[in-house]
């Protein structure tokens, strides 16, 4: 199940970046694309989703402190580096989250229970 960076969670689906909030310049979107690319091959060779994600959590903390002491910015708070992480990731289970309306899950019960008679 290939994950690209704009959605939807099954194998074959684009998930390439989507514009809908500000993620920073051009050049971060196309290193989280490659990214994602690399998970999407951990994926193809079998590794469970959720081990791939603790990777890159690892991974993107890593770095991401290799960066904070690097960067000129001022005043410096690993807070804002949270609170950024935090937007993305609610910014994306929403993304994610499977999506059903009530008539669609009554309707496949129905469809169920006429299958079980």
């Amino acid at each position: 199940m290939p994950h690209d960076h704009d959605h939807d969670h099954d194998h074959g689906h684009d998930h390439r970046h989507d514009h809908g909030h500000d993620h920073g310049d051009g050049a971060a979107v196309q290193v989280a694309n490659a990214v994602i690319n690399l998970a999407n091959d951990a994926l193809g060779q079998g590794l469970d989703p959720v081990v791939v994600a603790q990777g890159l959590r690892h991974a993107a903390a890593n770095f991401s402190a290799f960066a904070f002491f690097r960067d000129e910015n001022l005043p410096k708070d690993p807070n804002a580096l949270v609170e950024e992480f935090v937007a993305y990731l609610e910014h994306y289970l929403d993304r994610h989250k499977p999506r059903e309306s009530p008539g669609e899950s009554i309707l496949q019960t129905i469809a169920r229970a006429r299958e079980d008679f």
